[in-house]
């Protein structure tokens, strides 16, 4: 009698929204990959989409090179102000990836690939799965009040994540049978004050991320020097444009640090008067939290993967080693889970 092989499982990648943190995402990819896990689909919320999209075409590599490079000052360059339809144009940003894209479709993506969005006037979630590459990305990262929204096929398109931050739907709506989920979100609201202290439980095991420098699972830094982590935090840059400093409600909050192993507490609230990006930016990673929650408890991955970026805001895309670190850390922590998943050994 003919005997007939079970087939693999069809793996699906799911990415989370959350901005700067998304960069962790890289550096969760990687460590799937050096297991032997490579997804048949992927799909990605916001920084998630962008993310997504790069390593479906391929160029991850190029990602991960281009965001090590990015300063404070590259940043701000970047992201040109304005105040019609958002806070930033987020033309530049698209510029440069649409470089790399090079006009390249959804159908030729080296994988099958799905961005997420939100139509404004109705809130429904939009799955973008076909048509080009950058205007899927480009609507996924609308964030509202921060990027201008996109007109697509007769609507406006804003972030995905004020729908759904982490698509696990999405993904089985692309047939696959085991979804990896990463959410960014887990735990940025732990007592975290914007100005910087953290409130984080430590994992029971540490985590090693792999290479030639030893770094600790929970943050990257150098496990052979701890007293870097000792070292004061840098005052937070002052926004400019042609070297006028923009006002002071537009300035960011003071820079956090990822992760510590030590559980600390975060300083009572200021006073002062938020600014109006930390403002912003507060109010964005609460409705993450409590959207995420809400849609991944009625629609919940197979594998749950979260790392600890407390203390990273969502604009702090020039911190991307850091991010890189906890998303390996984070996946390999939870390699057994997935391993058992996927039956492997």
């Amino acid at each position: 009698m003919a005997m007939h092989r079970r087939r693999p499982p069809r793996v699906g990648l799911v990415l989370g929204g959350g901005a700067a943190r998304g960069w962790a995402h890289i550096g969760a990819i990687r460590a799937l990959e050096e297991a032997g896990i490579k997804p048949d689909v992927v799909c990605g919320t916001s920084i998630g989409a962008l993310v997504g999209a790069v390593y479906a075409n391929g160029d991850l590599d190029w990602l991960e090179d281009w965001v090590g490079k990015l300063t404070w000052q590259t940043v701000v360059r970047l992201l040109d102000l304005r105040f019609s339809g958002g806070l930033l144009g987020g033309r530049k940003v698209i510029d440069l990836f649409a470089q790399q894209f090079n006009g390249r479709a959804i159908d030729d993506l080296k994988m099958p690939f799905t961005a997420v969005a939100t139509e404004l006037d109705t809130g429904r979630e939009v799955w973008l799965r076909e048509g080009g590459v950058v205007d899927a990305v480009r609507a996924s990262i609308a964030i509202p009040g921060i990027f201008t929204p996109i007109w697509h096929d007769g609507v406006w398109l804003v972030d995905g994540g004020l729908s759904n931050p982490v698509p696990v739907s999405a993904a089985r709506a692309m047939r696959a049978d085991t979804v990896i989920a990463i959410d960014l979100n887990h735990d940025i609201l732990n007592g975290r004050d914007l100005g910087g202290a953290i409130d984080t439980v430590p994992r029971e095991t540490p985590v090693e991320a792999p290479g030639a420098n030893a770094t600790n699972g929970s943050n990257g830094a150098n496990a052979a020097n701890p007293a870097a982590d000792a070292m004061p935090a840098e005052p937070a840059p002052l926004l400019r444009r042609n070297g006028k400093r923009f006002p002071s409600w537009l300035q960011p909050a003071g820079p956090a640090t990822l992760g510590s192993p030590d559980v600390r507490v975060a300083p009572p609230p200021s006073t002062r008067v938020p600014s109006m990006l930390s403002s912003i930016a507060q109010s964005i990673d609460i409705m993450q939290v409590r959207i995420t929650r809400s849609r991944l408890a009625g629609e919940p991955a197979d594998v749950l993967i979260q790392p600890r970026l407390g203390g990273m805001g969502i604009f702090d895309f020039h911190r991307a080693g850091p991010a890189i670190a906890e998303g390996r850390a984070a996946v390999q922590y939870m390699l057994p889970a997935i391993k058992a998943q996927l039956g492997l050994d």
